[in-house]
């Protein structure tokens, strides 16, 4: 098994290579709508690139998670340029999925997903650094009720306001290449 996945690991680490040496698609934006509750931690998203060239981009994806693919559902991603389902697969940690980016062409895909609630819950930023630039723009909204006990996040609120009973926090980065991952680590002693 461990065999396995180190193949698995050395094929994407092989294929990310390449795509930083070659690859004329950039990962350039993207808006992400997290929400928490006693219950799940969910992630909304749309993920734009863009193809620089003049040719048709077929290209794997690779979507890491903090935790097991087997501790993840509702997994969706659409592609928001043709409203079609996007088919994946998945890893231990990781799912993959293949797109196609047409000449000169800006591809918007819409990714969301669940997981059970944890004491610290991670979306996955760090790997933004493979596509070998900064983002653009990063923008994170979270979502969760009033009495949800948040300890901290690895990257402070640019800010927050109260809608009815929820506390909505918000992010806005520009040129942004993220050194650690996004975390809500909640108080376990008043969960």
């Amino acid at each position: 098994m461990r065999k396995w996945i180190c193949c698995v690991f050395v094929f994407f680490l092989s294929a990310t290579l390449s795509l930083k040496a070659q690859n004329p698609v950039s990962f350039f934006e993207e808006h992400i709508d997290f929400s928490i509750d006693s219950q799940y931690f969910n992630v909304n998203g749309i993920f734009s690139f863009y193809n620089n060239s003049d040719q048709t981009v077929n290209q794997d994806i690779l979507f890491p998670f903090a935790v097991k693919t087997t501790l993840i559902d509702s997994i969706r991603i659409i592609n928001l340029n043709n409203l079609e389902k996007v088919q994946f697969k998945c890893l231990e940690n990781a799912i993959y999925f293949h797109l196609t980016h047409l000449p000169k062409d800006t591809l918007d895909i819409n990714i969301f997903y669940r997981q059970k609630v944890a004491a610290n819950n991670t979306y996955i930023i760090t790997t933004t650094q493979i596509w070998g630039k900064p983002l653009d723009k990063a923008i994170y909204r979270l979502t969760s009720p009033q009495t949800m006990p948040i300890q901290s996040f690895s990257y402070i609120p640019d800010s927050m306001k109260v809608v009815d009973d929820k506390n909505v926090f918000f992010w806005d980065k520009y040129h942004f290449a993220p050194q650690i991952d996004f975390n809500i680590v909640l108080d376990s002693n008043k969960k």
